[in-house]
């Protein structure tokens, strides 16, 4: 049985042991480290693995993921969500359908301290599902405008997604994150216009709440300044070239402890739970990473990656007709893989294709944030909304969907956009020192 031969149907196998639910790492690690065995044998194969592993737990740069991972718990436990909800409920509040409205530049801003969705719904949720209960919301508009405002919190830098995408494929992280920042807020802009225009027009959807004085809602922005600044330290250090990823995740992890200490919003359970949830998500991350890495060298050894960008080439198709069918790819693994998983089996065959069509790194690294973003709240496997469903668990799963669903659209129309107007992606990355 020749190589190739050899690497289609340990892919094939993969994806046979995902659709029966073992779990992606085993799932990888097994048909990685049995493909090696029986090209090279056991202790070639053992050998590959231990490299990899050793290679990916010393390298520098990715003591970022659990660092960026822990100033995320930190917040979500001194519960600076709350601080950001009431900040711009005093400015939005007052607007048709304001409270969802105020959900989505919530999640947006939470996302510019801990870079996880997951974290975004959970914490917004528990605030802002009471609020719409008592002024009596469409529930199917609330439930799919938090799950899909949730995952605006990936792109909106520092982002946990775009920290692997850059590890994985040697591009700068410091340039993902800044490239992440103009498509987050067109985002946030474009859901929160389409549920103010929908409100507008049916004012029993989101009635708009009550109005606030400039003293009251001025006065609110107190509680938030310390983390715009730390947002500020991390971000702007990085554009300046003072920070690597590594130390600005350091400095956010400091930073972002010192305020919460010092607004007396955490204690040493509170730091002991974070650590402890950090080192967790941090190991589910790190064995998915180390399980892709030896794949990744199972299928170049086999020579499958090599045919299948030469099947691509072969094609002679715009480019732009490729990059549709690797969106569709990618709509298509988000119901079926979570975000990790997806984003890290596909990029040994997707990313090579991406740098022969000439396409930016950065750029794609935007539009691949979005297509986790969608993959979150489609069915069957949306994260988010299984997130919602267990925290609201009176709403149907099937309304979330639902209520999801026009804003797949709007996330595929902003795709759209950067696709046409490149610049809006790459243009504040390039400006970096």
């Amino acid at each position: 049985m020749d190589f190739s031969t050899v690497g289609y149907i340990a892919f094939m196998a993969l994806i046979v042991m995902i659709c029966l639910g073992v779990p992606i790492a085993w799932a990888t690690t097994l048909v990685a480290f049995c493909g090696m065995s029986y090209l090279f044998g056991l202790e070639q194969a053992a050998t590959q693995f231990y490299t990899t592993a050793f290679n990916t737990g010393s390298e520098f740069l990715f003591a970022s993921i659990p660092l960026f991972i822990l100033m995320g718990q930190i917040v979500s436990r001194a519960r600076i969500g709350e601080d950001l909800f009431d900040a711009l409920y005093k400015f939005f509040g007052r607007l048709p359908g304001g409270l969802a409205v105020t959900s989505v530049g919530a999640c947006a801003a939470f996302g510019a301290v801990t870079g996880v969705s997951s974290a975004a719904v959970g914490t917004m949720a528990r605030i802002t599902l009471p609020e719409m209960r008592r002024y009596n919301y469409d529930m199917r508009l609330s439930t799919g405008t938090l799950a899909s405002a949730a995952t605006i919190a990936i792109m909106i830098p520092p982002s946990l997604l775009m920290v692997l995408y850059g590890l994985w494929t040697e591009t700068s992280i410091g340039k993902l994150f800044l490239a992440g920042i103009v498509p987050g807020l067109i985002t946030a802009f474009v859901f929160s216009a389409y549920v103010l225009i929908r409100c507008r027009i049916d004012p029993s959807l989101g009635p708009p709440g009550p109005r606030f004085s400039a003293a009251e809602r001025y006065g609110s922005l107190g509680k938030v300044t310390p983390i715009l600044v730390i947002f500020a330290v991390v971000i702007g250090g990085m554009y300046l070239g003072v920070f690597t990823p590594g130390e600005a995740a350091a400095v956010g992890v400091a930073a972002t402890a010192f305020v919460a200490v010092a607004m007396r919003r955490i204690d040493l359970r509170g730091f002991g739970g974070a650590i402890v949830d950090t080192a967790l998500l941090s190991a589910m991350i790190f064995a998915v990473l180390i399980a892709a890495s030896v794949l990744s060298r199972f299928f170049v050894a086999t020579q499958v990656t090599t045919s299948v960008i030469e099947w691509i080439g072969a094609l002679e198709a715009n480019r732009y007709v490729i990059l549709a069918l690797i969106v569709l790819l990618y709509l298509f693994l988000g119901c079926i893989l979570d975000a990790f998983g997806m984003i890290l089996l596909t990029l040994p065959f997707v990313f090579p294709i991406i740098r022969q069509l000439d396409f930016d790194p950065v750029w794609f690294g935007v539009v691949l944030t979005f297509l986790t973003e969608i993959a979150l709240i489609t069915p069957p496997v949306g994260f988010n909304v299984y997130i919602l469903a267990r925290i609201a668990p009176d709403i149907p799963m099937h309304e979330i969907f639902r209520g999801a669903a026009p804003f797949v659209v709007l996330a595929l129309g902003v795709i759209l956009l950067v696709t046409i107007f490149p610049g809006l992606v790459l243009w504040l990355p390039s400006t970096m020192l």
